[in-house]
């Protein structure tokens, strides 16, 4: 949310004059200067102009994950239990026309041949973070992730 102008501007004259009414005290002009920037800050965090980046998390469902729950029963490591021809490798991929995340999502979201439509369970941009998570995937071969609890906490250089 961003605060309009207009209320900035508005405090701005509140205070400014506040500021001549305690112009007879050195302290109270510094109280005042304190008040301010106290004032503002508060207002630029609640307007969200200083609040940051948002977590990449927060803004959608992570394909992966959905993959995981949803896909891999089936898919396997890009592979198909069903129909070995079908796989998500990229040469399959390629092989049958899907050649953009953009088709990956829309098979996850209507389905294709065998295999049903997946977009209520998927949720909304769900099928699309699937088709860019397998597309990811295809490009890079279906290489198995690291998985972080595998790796070792203090690892020593080998001498």
């Amino acid at each position: 949310m961003i605060v309009p102008l207009d209320l900035f501007s508005q405090i701005a004259k509140t205070l400014s004059a506040k500021a001549r009414s305690f112009a007879g005290s050195l302290g109270q002009i510094l109280r005042l200067g304190l008040v301010l920037n106290l004032s503002l800050s508060a207002l630029l965090w609640t307007g969200g102009l200083l609040a940051g980046p948002v977590p990449a998390l927060a803004t959608g469902p992570d394909g992966a994950a959905l993959f995981e729950a949803h896909c891999a029963g089936c898919h396997i490591h890009g592979g198909n239990i069903i129909r070995r021809g079908r796989t998500l490798k990229l040469k399959a991929l390629e092989q049958q026309g899907i050649t953009s995340p953009a088709a990956i999502a829309t098979i996850a979201n209507q389905g294709i041949g065998q295999m049903g439509g997946y977009g209520q369970v998927l949720g909304t941009g769900g099928a699309e973070q699937v088709g860019l998570y397998v597309w990811q995937q295809a490009l890079a071969g279906w290489a198995p992730l690291p998985s972080p609890a595998l790796q070792p906490k203090n690892s020593v250089p080998a001498s």
